[in-house]
């Protein structure tokens, strides 16, 4: 059974089965009170006599099931929230981020700024497949982009599991056939290079990278990354 499904369950369970303890736990105390009423009067034995009726609990336990359903139906996933793809360790606030740039494309399936921070937002959360199609679906607005290439590079990256695959690799080949320094392209190459101990080919696409005059980036960091690769390469030779 699905966890979300069985925690639903045993949160009605609870409310239910409090509704009939309050109910059994009243009736159990009924004989005493009527006992008490016959040492007093009649007409107020008569009126606690009466042993109260199950049409309570069970109207109470018949609205909460309609109105937890009715709620669900409404404001839920109530076809698809079993086969949801986002990440259980997403950030709340890149989840919310998401769900909004998907209602601003349903509502704008063209809007280029919503697509981009959509798909901005899905490789926030680790949805690369995801980020791609949505690249793919800006690049088929806007044409070839350098920038939009290299972020679709690097989305399909770590979408293989950290692997420049073919595919890839000729992604990233048009992205530098129209700009030869693009940033995210570069940053790509070069931290694929660092993480496999290509130390020499890393400091060489950072860089290029530092030629690159049209995007803005930290070029301390850049500066850093080099020296530190430097440090590793001197301490292979």
């Amino acid at each position: 059974m699905d966890s979300l499904t069985l925690v639903i369950a045993m949160v009605l369970s609870g409310f239910v089965a409090m509704f009939w303890w309050q109910h059994a736990r009243y009736v159990r105390q009924c004989p005493s009170e009527t006992q008490i009423a016959d040492t007093t009067s009649a007409p107020l034995a008569a009126m606690t006599h009466k042993v109260p009726s199950i049409a309570i609990p069970a109207l109470m336990t018949l609205t909460l099931l309609i109105s937890s359903v009715g709620v669900y139906s409404i404001t839920g996933r109530y076809s698809d929230w079993n086969s949801g793809k986002l990440d259980e360790n997403i950030d709340y606030l890149v989840a919310a981020d998401i769900t909004k740039g998907r209602l601003a494309v349903g509502k704008s399936p063209e809007n280029e700024i919503a697509l981009l921070n959509l798909a901005q937002s899905y490789a926030a959360g680790g949805m690369y497949q995801d980020a791609v199609t949505t690249l793919d679906q800006l690049l088929a607005l806007r044409g070839e982009d350098a920038e939009l290439l290299g972020m679709k590079a690097t989305a399909m990256y770590y979408r293989d599991q950290r692997d420049i695959s073919l595919a890839t690799n000729l992604v990233i080949a048009r992205a530098l056939a129209l700009h030869r320094e693009e940033l995210q392209t570069r940053l790509l190459l070069a931290t694929d290079a660092y993480l496999n101990g290509r130390y020499q080919d890393a400091i060489d696409h950072w860089h290029i990278l530092l030629d690159n005059q049209s995007q803005g980036f930290n070029r301390a960091s850049i500066n850093n990354a080099i020296l530190k690769a430097q440090s590793k390469l001197n301490s292979q030779n």
